[in-house]
């Protein structure tokens, strides 16, 4: 007889989603739309099928400043649920993407950062889906039928977008964009998240080995 059964999950990736308050998402968005049809080397009256990418250096531009202090804010929330030690992070990249009719975003990752994000200035119809893959490949070697699919048994994540929905995950974690079915252009914005001091607190070996130290290599 089984006194007592409980689940554990082990490895758990996190997936941060956060909301503007609705007054402040729609003026900011205002903005945010007018600025990134402003990038644009020509208008952007995409072709169907198209999908058109700002430069990725918006973080580096001052009428971005406002966006950026709040990329800012929730990677720092992020961080300090995972509770890590670091002396400072930046935006080492942020882009805005436009999908028009049939644009899409397909299965990416954001190499040499720790985390990325995407924050939806424009949805057709005020909603739209980011879909993340399972990083476990072995995890689909036996894939039996279901009763009803769950985050047991699933080897994706969708999570619901909104306007004003800022959305953090590892940068490893693989996800893309389904097709925009509307004729309206789809907006949003991505950036990437990295350590500052990368190099000398994150990069170098985190053990302490007690083998003697070997002398020089002669040249």
């Amino acid at each position: 007889m089984i006194v007592k059964s409980s689940v554990q999950e082990l490895f758990p990736t996190p997936l941060w989603v956060a909301d503007l308050p609705p007054e402040q998402a729609l003026s900011l968005n205002s903005k945010l739309k007018t600025l990134i049809y402003g990038q644009a080397d020509r208008p952007p009256n995409l072709q169907v099928g198209a999908t058109w990418q700002t430069d990725p250096n918006l973080q580096q531009r001052a009428e971005f400043a406002e966006f950026i202090g709040l990329v800012n804010l929730a990677a720092r929330s992020a961080l300090e649920f995972l509770q890590v030690r670091y002396d400072g992070f930046e935006v080492t990249g942020c882009w805005a993407n436009i999908n028009p009719q049939t644009g899409m975003n397909p299965a990416h990752m954001h190499p040499n950062n720790f985390l990325s994000g995407v924050y939806y200035v424009s949805l057709p119809g005020d909603t739209g889906e980011i879909v993340f893959s399972d990083p476990r490949p072995q995890a689909a070697m036996v894939m039996p039928v279901v009763k009803q699919w769950n985050r047991y048994t699933s080897n994706e994540s969708r999570v619901v977008l909104k306007p004003g929905r800022f959305v953090l995950f590892p940068a490893w974690l693989v996800h893309w964009v389904p097709v925009n079915p509307s004729p309206e252009h789809r907006i949003s914005i991505a950036y990437n998240i990295m350590f500052s001091d990368f190099t000398r607190q994150v990069s170098p070996p985190q053990w302490q080995g007690n083998a003697p130290l070997l002398p020089p290599a002669s040249v």
